[in-house]
């Protein structure tokens, strides 16, 4: 990290290679969309398909006002570290599976390094 409070390198692995995704739990995000299709699955059954589509445009809106208001976090591709809170790194783009597989943590081959895999127990 330089003195812009900018990620241009992990401060644990050394990996240059990171990617933003919104800071949002993924359980939450889950759960928020099985609620809206259930709610939406009642009111068919009940054959209320305009009340079942308002519910599915409430669950629209209300994903559209979180991502906009949600701040962003950097992940380091290699020992998945998270950074928040820092200035965005003009570099550093949005998730590319590509990348992901070059630094997968799950890779067993011979020869790939993986940092953090003493402390999370593999």
């Amino acid at each position: 990290m330089r003195r812009d409070n900018v990620v241009d390198r992990c401060a644990i692995c050394e990996c240059n290679k990171a990617y933003v995704q919104k800071d949002f739990n993924r359980t939450l995000g889950v759960s928020i969309f099985a609620a809206g299709a259930l709610l939406f699955l009642i009111c068919a059954w009940f054959n209320r398909l305009v009340e079942g589509t308002l519910v599915w445009a409430a669950f629209v809106v209300a994903d559209w006002v979180l991502y906009k208001h949600l701040p962003d976090v950097t992940i380091c591709y290699k020992c998945h570290s998270q950074y928040r809170r820092l200035a965005p790194n003009p570099d550093t783009q949005p998730f590319e599976l590509g990348l992901a597989e070059k630094y997968d943590p799950l890779d067993k081959r011979a020869g790939v390094e993986h940092p953090a895999a003493e402390w999370k127990g593999r």
